[in-house]
This record gives structure tokens, C-alpha cells and sequence, in this order.
């Protein structure tokens, strides 16, 4: 399956005492397809992965992947401290049938850059599906800069890119120094109308866990019908909360408190992670005001 598109980075619900609530994963997971989204990706950072051990990881991915039962592509969070690490996630990830594997550099330890290029060959070379890097300084505490993407975009299996620098130009140096070899995620939230604009062909989606439907039209409007004003009207409504979900500070809660009101799973956040203020939930409630009354 091609990867290109929106893909939503889910949500792990989880119930009051911790556990992983998966019959909440499954309803997620059904309705994000019958929402018309163009993939999944379990196991990132909005799903709290790193608060996840290895048997909720694989129970997770298992529940996903028969829910969706191959109607779209799941791509599936495989990072991990050390690059023998990254690799079992992955190849786990690639024997319950996922369509590739999302992984960001070692957060703990920052690699220097040909660290990095061993660690992602290394695991390209281990799998048969493709890799998307997930370049977030932010989160790993290094960046994966253009010239050492440009060489991983040679070595076959390294397909695409989350580039989550925030940085707008970052997208036109990918695209020349990899000659069009990589396919560009967006991995900013109120980046995505420029993003796209500028060429990259997928999303790595956070709003699509409530707005699935209006992040669909968001890239059909750019990429496929070529129609920037429509897609600028629609850009300037989503920006309030792209922008609350990217810059709060509290994407997980907001996106489960919301999720829960919609009758989804949402679920509790994993400790030590508290629940959202009454004040945080007025804003939120005003902020998709206009969408909730459509």
C-alpha cells in the first residue's frame, strides 16, 4: 500500500487503574476507517509509547491490525533505545502485517549523525517493509539533519520522513538534496497547508483522532484537486486548534477528553499524567465550537 495520505498517530486509551483498554483501540480504530482516513500509526508519541511495556506494545499492534483487517495501511511505532531494540519492534511490527514502521532516533542517548545513519540502516536492512524517520529534535534531542537523510534515502527500505522540526524550509532542502527520493510527512500540526503546498505528500496527523474528516479534505484540496483557496478557508478554521494541540503542552489529555465526549475511547492518560483543568476543557469545548455545531 502506498504510504502517502493522512495518517492518524492514535490515541492509547488506558483504564483508571493503567490498564491498556483494548476493546477502546479497537472502536477507534474501526471508526478512523470508516472516517476515511488514509492509514494509522499505533505506537507514537501521542500514543504514549514510551509508557507502554513490550506485551501491551504487541498486544496493541495485534488488536489494530485486525481491526482494520489490511483496508488501509497501519504503520506502527518501532523505536527504541538501542538499534538491536528497533530492531525486534520492527520486525514484530512487520510479521503482524504492517505496512511500515515509524521510528525515532534513540531520545535518550543523542546520536551524532553517523550514528544515526548506522542506526537506520542497520534496521532497514534487518525488515522487508519500509521505514519512515521521524525527525522530531524536539522529542529526540537531535536532528536529523538534510545531507545524512539524503544519504539514508539511498539505502533501499528508508522510504519517507515525519519532519517534526517545525522548520518550513526544511521541506524544500529534503526534497532537493534527496532528489524527490523521499516521501515528506508533515509532522507539525500548523504546518500542514504550507507542507503541503511545498510538496510533501503525507501527514503524520494528530487532529484526525477528532477531525479525521476535516484533515481528509484538508490534503485532498491541496494534493489532489489543486484548489488552495477552498483549502485556505478550511486551513484558517483548523488553525485555533492545530495550534492548541501543537503548542499546549497537553496533546494527549485534550485529545482523550475530546475523544470521550464524542463517545469514543479516549480513556485515562498514563501516569503520572493528571486530567485536564475545568479551565482547559472550557477552551478546548470553544475552540471546536463551530465544528461540533456542523
Amino acid at each position: 500500500m502506498s504510504l502517502r495520505g493522512v495518517f492518524v498517530v492514535t490515541v492509547t486509551p488506558f483504564s483508571p487503574d493503567g490498564k491498556v483498554d483494548l476493546a477502546g483501540i479497537e472502536k477507534n480504530a474501526e471508526w478512523l476507517v470508516t472516517q476515511g482516513v488514509h492509514g494509522l500509526i499505533p505506537l507514537g508519541s501521542t500514543g504514549e509509547f514510551a509508557s507502554l511495556g513490550d506485551d501491551d506494545k504487541r498486544s496493541i499492534v495485534d488488536r489494530v491490525m485486525k481491526t482494520v483487517a489490511g483496508r488501509i495501511p497501519v504503520v506502527v511505532g518501532a523505536t527504541a533505545e538501542t538499534t538491536g531494540k528497533a530492531i525486534e519492534n520492527a520486525r514484530f511490527a512487520e510479521s503482524a502485517g504492517a505496512s511500515g514502521v515509524l521510528v525515532l532516533p534513540p531520545y535518550y542517548y543523542s546520536p551524532d549523525q553517523e550514528e544515526l545513519f548506522e542506526h537506520y540502516s542497520r534496521i532497514a536492512g534487518a525488515i522487508g517493509i519500509p521505514i519512515m524517520i521521524y525527525n522530531n529534535p524536539a522529542s529526540s534531542k537531535v536532528d536529523i539533519l538534510a545531507d545524512t537523510v539524503a544519504r539514508l534515502s539511498r539505502v533501499p527500505g528508508i522510504e519517507c520522513i515525519k519532519e517534526s522540526t517545525g522548520d518550513i524550509k526544511r521541506i524544500t532542502e529534503l526534497r532537493i538534496k534527496t532528489d524527490d527520493r523521499m516521501t515528506i510527512f508533515c509532522g507539525w500540526e500548523d504546518m500542514a497547508y504550507e507542507s503541503f503546498v511545498l510538496g510533501a505528500l503525507g501527514w503524520v496527523c494528530v487532529l484526525g483522532n477528532i477531525l479525521p474528516k476535516e484533515a481528509v479534505e484538508l490534503f485532498d484540496l491541496i494534493v489532489v484537486r489543486k484548489d488552495l483557496p477552498a483549502a485556505w478557508l478550511l486551513y484558517k478554521k483548523l488553525l485555533p486548534i492545530l495550534r492548541y494541540l501543537e503548542y499546549a503542552g497537553k496533546t494527549q489529555k485534550t485529545l482523550k477528553y475530546v475523544m470521550n465526549g464524542m463517545g469514543l475511547s479516549g480513556g485515562c492518560s498514563s501516569s503520572p499524567k493528571r486530567d485536564l483543568e475545568a479551565a482547559d476543557k472550557n477552551q478546548i469545548d470553544a475552540l471546536l465550537a463551530d465544528f461540533r455545531r456542523a
